[in-house]
């Protein structure tokens, strides 16, 4: 996703939710991590790329989504993980 998130038409608004956003700043090649409150993942990009206009993408992680990453991560073991990552570099055109 990034910083042109779609409003989405919703009949009943969502509860509040945690979000960490991640954004970049292509001209100054830096990155963002941003907790913020909202109501969907879209609206927390918005509320990023509107307070920091300079960034050029963002992309929101839930809680949930968050902790179902980590736990992928922890559960992978280094072997798997280097293992595609040969996997991948097969890919690369020559």
């Amino acid at each position: 996703m990034g910083c042109n998130a779609k409003k989405i038409p919703q009949m009943k608004q969502p509860s509040k939710q945690k979000f960490l956003v991640i954004s970049y700043d292509d001209d100054q090649q830096q990155w963002f991590y941003d907790f913020v409150v909202a109501r969907s993942d879209e609206a927390a990009v918005r509320k990023v790329c509107t307070r920091r206009d300079y960034v050029m993408a963002a992309d929101a992680l839930s809680v949930e989504n968050l902790n179902n990453l980590a736990q992928s991560l922890n559960e992978e073991t280094i072997e798997s993980i280097e293992e595609s990552e040969r996997a991948d570099s097969n890919l690369e055109v020559r």
